[in-house]
């Protein structure tokens, strides 16, 4: 039997770190990919599509994309195995309760592992029903001899894979104790890269969720046969990419020397596929303007571009502390406080209030810059 394996989707994911319209975008370009994930299924030709949890997300999915789901595997017109994960749990008067699914759609209800026999291969699925989920049930289930392909639906954190698990170890299990289960394989979900470990297979999330997701982002095309044979194709699905980039605008005098260091640094050949992260590093002059929307709103061919202050201003205390002003005094008086301060906390309020005393001085609006 062939299968085509998915998992965490998070359709209606708010992306609250992108503007409003790029967020937007992004929900709709999930939407899309899955499209494209149950075109595949017919082109390769599978019998069955497994969905390894967290297709939505719980707390933001609406009617609207619930029915439009439905719809979608209603016309993909093949038979559809699917769990519920940490982000979509079956709960009673949750949303996967209240949609009316097609027919061809077989939902594992159970925390326990039960079985959906098609042909000569079973799935067996456990469900997130709310609270916590704890696959105990491996360490005593024991999958028929009976010659057909048995498989393990399973959303939670194989150890080798720990490292990937930004959420935390949700669901922790071991390769081994699958095997020792009597399963074929482990079609697994919640880890968002694709890999292999011994016999568990994430496809990852078929698009990146964050800027921490620069691995691959596929479906899995798994052939099974003879029982135990189960042979693994990952295919990448994902339109978009996330980057994450750190530009040093170190010794920056004005919001030119700035533009013109991003101007640089953004040469990607194709943009449009990039949602790009980007950090300004650097020490700076004080009075250096640095406004991250205007950045970003110069370099619209991106997907979507996030720019994040991360310089550090700095100004010669010494030079303004010896001038016969108001400012002067202000300067040495505050200084000379810093310098017999010995409480940090009460120290680090005094600088604070230095740096923006000497820019509204400088007759600036935005007078703190909080690193």
């Amino acid at each position: 039997m062939r299968i085509l394996h998915l998992a965490d989707v998070h359709l209606d994911r708010p992306f609250v770190a992108l503007a409003m319209d790029v967020a937007r975008r992004r929900r709709e370009e999930l939407r899309r990919t899955f499209e494209r994930c149950l075109d595949l299924a017919l082109e390769r030709g599978v019998e069955l599509v497994t969905i390894g949890g967290d297709l939505w997300e719980e707390e933001h999915v609406t009617l609207d994309t619930r029915k439009w789901l439905a719809a979608r595997l209603d016309e993909l017109n093949l038979p559809v195995a699917l769990i519920c994960g940490n982000h979509d749990p079956l709960v009673a008067g949750g949303s996967h309760a209240r949609t009316e699914w097609p027919t061809l759609v077989h939902r594992f209800t159970s925390s326990e592992p039960t079985e959906f026999a098609l042909g000569d291969v079973s799935i067996w699925g456990a469900s997130w029903t709310g609270g916590a989920f704890s696959t105990d049930f491996l360490d005593h289930f024991n999958a028929p001899r009976d010659g057909r392909s048995h498989i393990l639906l399973l959303h939670g954190t194989v150890g080798a894979s720990a490292f990937l698990d930004e959420e935390g170890r949700y669901g922790p299990f071991d390769a081994q104790s699958v095997t020792r289960a009597g399963f074929a394989c482990c079609l697994a979900g919640h880890i968002h890269a694709a890999h292999q470990v011994g016999p568990v297979i994430y496809p990852g999330s078929p698009e990146p969720l964050g800027w921490s997701e620069t691995r691959r982002h596929c479906v899995a095309v798994i052939d099974v046969s003879d029982g135990r044979d189960v042979n693994v194709d990952f295919v990448d699905v994902n339109a978009r990419a996330y980057a994450h980039r750190a530009i040093n605008v170190n010794g920056a005098a004005s919001s030119a020397d700035i533009e013109r260091e991003v101007n640089r640094a953004l040469d990607d050949s194709d943009p449009t596929r990039i949602y790009l992260k980007v950090t300004l590093i650097g020490e700076i002059d004080d009075m250096c303007a640095v406004r991250p929307e205007a950045l970003a709103a110069r370099h619209p061919s991106y997907a979507g571009l996030v720019v994040v202050d991360g310089t550090r201003a700095t100004f010669d205390l010494d030079a303004l502390a010896a001038q016969p002003t108001a400012l002067g005094r202000f300067v040495k008086d505050l200084s000379d406080r810093i310098e017999n301060e010995s409480r940090e906390a009460e120290k680090e309020t005094l600088e604070l209030a230095l740096r923006a005393g000497v820019r509204a001085m400088h007759g600036e609006v935005e007078v703190l810059r909080v690193d």
